[in-house]
């Protein structure tokens, strides 16, 4: 489990220095552009996270099982990987050719990343999750010091959804359901992984659309408070969504109350600490990052966003319990219950900040509190 957290850490530092690397190569309206394909992609691949977590649990159901189902999730891969890339083909834009590609190859990898999870192999996880990284920070610091132009970032995005090629032999998938009942639940995996996409990376977007000309009490700008958003929830939320597969097998060995509270009560705490930080270091720390003080936010404001997104990180973990339970409805319900919830509460007439910050902690406690109502 070391080797796991390690990889977690690494892919959320080499998100932050993807980003910055590009913003530092790349002129406004070509980073604009690439922002957009990372935005894309990202939530793409965010939905068919949703096959990565039933794979799991299914993966780890058949071991307990007494007879095997048939279903093959390689299957059900392909007809997911054709429909994402041809989504991905009419709404991608001038990327998606490469977004096409990426989408596709990353339906196969969820599908291996949950068969490694579900069956223990944690060391192979964690080689998985930091391989892919890791080819993307080291392609994103050559196009930085060589000046690399769009098309290079656009391929750095997607290219890491093909590390699943190098451990393919090494997958033999047993699940516990025909497959019938396998595309069912796993429907309803990506339904909510959907929701999810739309309040992680899709939040931005969402914010956009619905507070756009809102007032701020701070002066603080829109893009100021979205790019604040990426980067106050990235410590607390890369990592858990990383760790949703090892969550799901903790959950499903126990029904002890403990085994929530303690999870939800680490992040909280670790949601506090950061926003202490984030108050007496982030605006400076962010200056340094964009390199524009127009998209850096005051420190209060950052502060109230890091701990917001503590609860982001709470969605999660109670999201993990409640598919590990195969509580499927009850799973899809609590994510589209706070995705409702997120975007009702940014079309209130409030300032700005306090319309980000409510609907940050006001759409998680729904969906948690659906997640873990017994």
């Amino acid at each position: 489990m070391r080797s796991l957290t390690a990889a977690t850490l690494f892919a959320a530092l080499a998100g932050f220095g993807i980003l910055i690397a590009a913003s530092r190569t790349l002129s406004v309206a070509d980073y604009e552009r690439f922002f957009a394909a990372w935005g894309a992609f990202f939530a793409g691949t965010g939905i068919i996270d949703g096959l990565t977590h039933e794979t799991t649990r299914s993966v780890n159901a058949s071991r307990r099982a007494s007879a095997p189902g048939q279903a093959r999730p390689w299957k059900l891969a392909i007809g997911v990987g054709v429909v994402g890339a041809l989504l991905a083909l009419v709404l991608g834009g001038p990327a998606g050719a490469l977004l096409a590609l990426g989408i596709a190859s990353y339906s196969f990898q969820a599908v291996a990343a949950g068969s490694l999870a579900g069956t223990g192999r944690w060391r192979r996880y964690a080689g998985l999750i930091a391989f892919d990284s890791g080819i993307r920070v080291v392609l994103a610091g050559l196009a930085w010091w060589l000046n690399w132009g769009l098309t290079s970032f656009w391929i750095i995005t997607v290219i890491g959804a093909l590390s699943w090629i190098l451990i393919y032999r090494h997958i033999d998938i047993v699940v516990d359901a025909d497959q019938r009942t396998f595309n069912r639940r796993s429907a309803a995996a990506m339904a909510a992984a959907g929701s999810s996409a739309a309040m992680i990376p899709g939040f931005p977007f969402v914010l956009h659309l619905t507070t756009h000309g809102a007032d701020s009490l701070t002066g603080v700008t829109i893009g100021a408070i979205m790019t604040a958003v990426t980067f106050t929830r990235a410590p607390i939320v890369v990592p858990l969504q990383r760790f949703q597969s090892a969550l799901i097998v903790r959950f499903a060995h126990t029904t002890h109350v403990r085994a929530l509270a303690i999870p939800v009560g680490i992040v909280l705490g670790v949601g506090l600490i950061g926003a202490i930080l984030a108050g007496a270091i982030g605006p400076r720390l962010m200056l340094a990052i964009t390199g524009n003080p127009a998209l850096v936010a005051p420190g209060v404001v950052l502060a109230l966003l890091t701990f917001a997104s503590a609860f982001t990180g709470v969605l999660l973990i109670t999201g993990a319990a409640s598919l590990a339970r195969a509580q499927h409805r009850r799973y899809v319900l609590g994510w589209l219950s706070a995705t409702l919830a997120s975007a009702l509460v940014l079309c209130l007439p409030l300032p700005l900040e306090v319309a980000v910050i409510s609907a940050l902690i006001a759409g998680p406690v729904i969906g948690g509190t659906i997640h873990a109502w017994r």
